[in-house]
């Protein structure tokens, strides 16, 4: 059930020890409430990012098998992606990311139900990554709509930092629960987990004061609005070239899930303790790097 109050929290001040500055955006209670159900939701996260590509090489043996999996959770955000730009900016993010952290659960619940019962196959685990990059392709603009409505443009970078952070340390925990639980009860029980984990994000959401957003001002609905956005994107260097080179980075770097469970398995005779080590040991410096940046801002 919502609950109101009397309107939007005001800024924080700027002053303060490195402390305050650092972590000012937690004073704000609704953003407390969505980076906690986010730190839940992000172990959970990077733990099935051991356990599903896990279950591709137990179910099939196969870097190609891996590679399919990994392009078709991908491909959704680069053919909707843009549509879920649109969707951020028409409708209540509050209530999208309601149900996109719903749907992720019960992707999630699907996946365990097939493994614990010892009926799933390659092809289902292909058919649900691509299912879950669809919700991805309208959560991940939603969410970063909604830092702004939480928090206020005075903090946004601040927040935006602080998740950064949250989810990259939870790229350390996860990774790392995830390689003892396979190892130990199955890949089953880690989607079980993620599952529940999604749903605590959903509480969070509901739990928030409605009342405290900062007010935005949602897009009129027009033909060609992406059409549009493509052609002033292709019209300013500015923005031009960060997306090439994103489209470069995430063409040629992002193949580490593919890499790493493999070399892992063939490289170092390991386990999936292994293959959760290397992500977490990477996820240590993506931490210390988000930590510098907020420093920075």
């Amino acid at each position: 059930m919502e609950q109101e109050a009397a309107g939007p929290a005001a800024p924080p001040p700027r002053t303060g020890g490195v402390v305050d500055r650092t972590f000012r955006s937690l004073r704000v209670r609704n953003f407390r409430l969505f980076l906690g159900g986010q730190l839940l939701s992000g172990i959970g996260t990077w733990m099935q990012w051991i356990a599903a590509p896990w279950l591709v090489l137990e179910l099939a043996d196969s870097g190609v098998a891996l590679g399919v999996d990994t392009a078709l959770g991908a491909l959704p955000i680069l053919l909707f992606g843009a549509w879920g730009g649109v969707i951020a900016d028409r409708f209540d993010n509050r209530r999208i990311q309601v149900w996109t952290q719903s749907l992720y659960a019960v992707l999630a619940f699907v996946l365990f139900a097939l493994d614990a019962t010892e009926v799933v196959r390659v092809w289902h685990v292909y058919v649900l990554s691509f299912l879950t990059g669809i919700v991805g392709a309208v959560d991940m603009p939603t969410r970063q709509t909604f830092y702004l409505e939480m928090v206020g443009p005075e903090d946004l970078t601040n927040a935006m930092s602080l998740n950064t952070a949250t989810f990259t340390g939870s790229r350390i925990v996860g990774p790392a629960i995830a390689g003892v639980m396979v190892g130990t009860v199955g890949t089953a029980a880690v989607f079980l987990v993620n599952g529940v984990t999604y749903l605590a994000v959903v509480v969070a959401l509901v739990a928030m004061r409605t009342a405290e957003f900062h007010p935005r001002e949602r897009a009129a609905k027009a033909r060609g609005q992406i059409r549009e956005a493509v052609r002033y994107v292709r019209d300013t260097p500015v923005l031009r070239l960060p997306m090439v080179l994103m489209a470069v980075v995430f063409t040629f770097s992002f193949n580490f899930a593919v890499l790493v469970p493999l070399m892992a398995v063939r490289s170092f005779d390991g386990d999936a303790g292994t293959f959760g080590a290397f992500l977490a040991l990477m996820g240590i410096g993506s931490l210390i790097g988000a930590l510098v940046l907020n420093r920075l801002l």
